[in-house]
């Protein structure tokens, strides 16, 4: 009995695994079929090039200021490619670009 119990729960683990594995393709797809993700890596790129100008540029400048300058460059940037980027994500992407961009220079700085 505890053997048929241990294949039991086996088969069952393996069918959640496939089913995970399925379910996830069929999102990816829908979505790049919705055009979601190509629409992420637009806003991803313009939110990268605008951060990494106000760091170059803006060095003086700290914090709250920064991140001003930032979101209204990428708000430049996206009404002249007629890309609409919510506040939320706006913060969001931001967040994700600084943290990318300190994560490298951290890198860099231990070679």
């Amino acid at each position: 009995m505890e053997i048929f119990n241990i294949e039991l729960i086996n088969v069952a683990v393996t069918v959640v695994v496939a089913l995970a594995g399925l379910v996830t393709k069929q999102a990816m797809s829908y979505l790049k079929k919705k055009g979601v993700l190509k629409q992420l890596e637009s806003h991803k790129v313009i939110v990268d090039i605008a951060v990494n100008a106000v760091e170059q540029m803006y060095k003086k400048n700290h914090g709250e200021e920064k991140l001003n300058l930032a979101k209204m460059e990428i708000i430049k940037l996206a009404k002249a490619k007629k890309i609409k980027i919510s506040e939320k994500e706006l913060d969001l992407m931001i967040e994700s670009a600084v943290k990318e961009m300190n994560k490298t220079i951290k890198e860099e700085m231990k070679k």
